[in-house]
């Protein structure tokens, strides 16, 4: 999800910025002060490639509401860094690499523009974290101990969908899970879902699991599942009247939404 892309790159951002920063420090306290540039450039490698990794992976992913713009505003902020990683930080490395007295004014005036519309992207990127995290309280603390009140059990034929073809082996980046206790009724079958992130094309999907085959519990377990197929017949529309899916009330914002189906599996590894 977005927050795991957030984390993905800072700390190597924050490893470069705080040598860059010691560095600045440096030379505006000793005009002649050496700075080791190699160690500087290393870092600042390291950084550059995490920023465009983690813009890769956030491309992958769909936005999940429109309103807040959450993914959107992130990739903002992610972006900022791209001119600023091609031009002034190389110009700024070899300026410390200099012998000249005027280091800390040139460097200064030299990131501070690009640096000032950094931190507003930040701050915008902090705003939509906090009315994501409002809006979908119950999605980013999830708790799932529940009681039988919590659930509802919908007829499959008479729920409105779509099927999405999800090959074997695709990873699917969970948002939240329904689970729920399966009735002991003869001759009915029971779907717990999950709603995530198909993470070959960024769709968010709904992953019908049969209840007695798939036990998963999202407090203690992986965000991150593997898709097996396991309907017989593949995946076809419902027609049968004895199929039923298990919605979470207390998931009702996310688990409400409008995904296509795959019926399947999640396996999590160890």
């Amino acid at each position: 999800m977005v927050n795991k892309q957030i984390a993905f790159g800072r700390q190597a951002q924050q490893n470069f910025i705080d040598k860059l920063t010691s560095s600045l420090l440096a030379v505006k306290d000793d005009k002649n002060a050496v700075i080791d540039t190699k160690e500087l450039e290393s870092l600042f490698r390291v950084a550059k490639i995490k920023n465009i990794e983690r813009q890769s992976n956030l491309d992958k992913i769909a936005e999940f509401d429109n309103d807040i713009n959450y993914k959107g505003v992130t990739m903002e902020y992610f972006k900022s860094y791209n001119t600023l990683y091609e031009d002034e930080i190389p110009k700024a490395i070899s300026i410390f690499g200099e012998k000249s007295e005027d280091r800390f004014e040139r460097i200064g005036n030299l990131l501070m523009p690009k640096l000032t519309i950094t931190k507003q992207k930040e701050l915008a990127l902090k705003q939509a974290q906090k009315e994501f995290e409002a809006k979908y309280e119950e999605t980013v603390k999830s708790n799932s101990i529940r009681t039988n009140g919590d659930y509802e059990y919908v007829k499959l034929k008479d729920f409105p969908y779509k099927l999405t073809d999800i090959k074997d082996g695709t990873e699917i980046e969970l948002m939240s899970f329904s689970g729920g206790d399966v009735k002991n009724e003869k001759n009915k079958i029971y779907y717990k879902q999950f709603i995530g992130i198909n993470k070959s094309n960024g769709d968010t999907v709904r992953i019908l699991a049969l209840a007695a085959m798939q036990d998963y519990d999202f407090e203690k377990a992986q965000r991150i599942g593997t898709f097996k197929n396991i309907r017989p017949g593949g995946n076809e529309n419902a027609t049968r009247g004895n199929e039923f899916i298990i919605f979470n009330k207390n998931q009702a914002k996310v688990e409400n939404g409008n995904y296509k189906i795959a019926f399947g599996l999640l396996e999590f590894g160890e």
